[in-house]
C-alpha cells in the first residue's frame, strides 16, 4: 500500500465555502497567501537557525545580509509588494536588491573559474581591510559614515517622537535598515505609511549624496 507523509492542502475555509461559485477562486488564494508567506519565511529561518528575532549576527552571504537587514518586509504577506518597489526609485532600489556596483559585496567576482567568498569583499574606500558591506559604508567607513549623520538626527528624533526604542539601542542591522527605509520593527502598522512619509525625502537625499560621495572616489 503506498503512503505518504505529505500534509496535504489545508481544509477548505467558511470563506470559500460559503462564496458564490465565480468568487470561489479569489477566496481560497486569499486564503493561501499568508500560509505560502509563512512557510517561506520558515524555510529561509531553517538556513540561519541560531538567528534571534530580530535576526543579528556576522553576515555569511549576499542572502543572509538581504535576511538582516530586511526581516521586517520578509515577515509580511509576500504577495504584498514593500514600498521600495512602489515608491522608491532606482537610486535606493539598487542598494535594498543587492545590485549597486560601487559597493563591494554586491559584485561577484570569478578568478581562475573560482567564485570570491563574501568576507573576501573588502571595502575599496578605506584602509581597514573589513567587508565592504551596506553596513559598513552606512555606518563605519571613514570615507563615507558622515554622510548618514543628518539622516540620523532625523531618524533618532522620530524613533523618540513615536516611543520606539533609542537609535543607541538598535543594532547595526536595524540602523542600516530605517537608513534604507525601512520602518522600526515595532511601530504599528497603522502609522507606517506616516513614517514613510516623514522619512523617505531624507533618505533619498541621503542616497544621492552617497552615491556622489562613491562616484567620486572611483
Amino acid at each position: 500500500m503506498i503512503s505518504s507523509t505529505y500534509p496535504g492542502p489545508h481544509s477548505m475555509p467558511r470563506s470559500v465555502t460559503l462564496a458564490k461559485p465565480k468568487n470561489k477562486g479569489k477566496s481560497y488564494t486569499t486564503f493561501l497567501k499568508p500560509i505560502v508567506s509563512a512557510e517561506w519565511l520558515r524555510q529561509i529561518r531553517l538556513k540561519y537557525p541560531q538567528s534571534p528575532i530580530p535576526p543579528s549576527g556576522n553576515v555569511s552571504s549576499r542572502l543572509h545580509d538581504n535576511f538582516l537587514l530586511h526581516h521586517l518586509p520578509l515577515c509580511n504577506n509576500l504577495y504584498k509588494l514593500p514600498p521600495y518597489l512602489t515608491m522608491y526609485p532606482m537610486s535606493l532600489l539598487r542598494l535594498r536588491s543587492q545590485s549597486h556596483q560601487s559597493i563591494r559585496t554586491h559584485m561577484l567576482t570569478i578568478v581562475d573559474n573560482q567564485r570570491d567568498t563574501y568576507d573576501s569583499r573588502v571595502c575599496l574606500y578605506c584602509p581597514l581591510r573589513v567587508t565592504g558591506s551596506e553596513i559598513h559604508l552606512v555606518l563605519e567607513c571613514p570615507a563615507t559614515s558622515h554622510v548618514a549623520l543628518d539622516l540620523i538626527q532625523l531618524l533618532t528624533t522620530l524613533l523618540c517622537d513615536t516611543c520606539q526604542p533609542d537609535w543607541s539601542t538598535l543594532t547595526t542591522h536595524q540602523q542600516t535598515s530605517l537608513i534604507l527605509g525601512d520602518p522600526p520593527s515595532t511601530l504599528p502598522k497603522k502609522i507606517h505609511h506616516v513614517w514613510l512619509q516623514s522619512t523617505l525625502p531624507a533618505i533619498l537625499e541621503y542616497v544621492s549624496h552617497l552615491e556622489a560621495v562613491l562616484y567620486n572616489m572611483t
